[in-house]
């Protein structure tokens, strides 16, 4: 007589409840952070482009000294036969990046403040390709310039009117201001 062995293979029903609560209690755990990765790397993002347009900026402002015209403001189409006068724009430029970025009182101007050139030119010299950002206004910050993350595009009247805040914004300078850029991130 010959005595019935059981082999059996797999696991049992107690072992399998038991290992996918662990791996549910992990995903609880794990999930928070991830999605806390995601609005950090949004963070990061909106950082370095305020730091690039910053430090942009002072590189302009010191073209535009060497130039003189760090304290021009754009005129009519009478500013005379200044070499760094587009009379096309009736703005002041200076050369950054083989491209003519407009500048007043030795500044960028944002973009959306005067014409598609300015706007192109401003998004070549800042490495902001309209596949990657969008640009608003913001009139409740004096008109300043929203630079957002394509992703939140659908999100361009809510940042316009201050509802929702994932972007960078460029201020240009008047006689009364200097420039700005801040970074708002309080819905990444």
């Amino acid at each position: 007589m010959q005595a019935s062995r059981n082999n059996s293979y797999g696991f049992t029903l107690i072992e399998l409840v038991f290992v996918i609560i662990i791996v549910a209690i992990l995903s609880i755990v794990a999930l928070p952070k991830l999605i806390n990765l995601d609005r950090d790397a949004h963070i990061a993002q909106l950082n370095s482009i305020a730091a690039s347009i910053s430090a942009q900026n002072q590189l302009t402002y010191s073209k535009s000294a060497i130039a003189h015209i760090e304290h021009l403001e754009g005129c009519s189409y009478a500013c005379g036969n200044h070499p760094n006068w587009d009379i096309r724009q009736g703005e002041y430029f200076i050369d950054a990046s083989a491209t003519r970025l407009y500048v007043s009182m030795g500044y960028p101007l944002p973009p959306l403040t005067s014409s598609a050139t300015v706007n192109n030119n401003y998004r070549t010299v800042f490495g902001l390709p309209s596949t990657e950002f969008d640009f608003t206004s913001v009139t409740r910050h004096l008109s300043a310039t929203a630079i957002v993350p394509i992703k939140w595009s659908e999100k361009l009247n809510d940042i316009k009117n201050g509802i929702f805040e994932c972007h960078v914004e460029y201020s240009s300078p008047t006689s009364i201001r200097n420039y700005s850029v801040k970074v708002f991130t309080k819905d990444c």
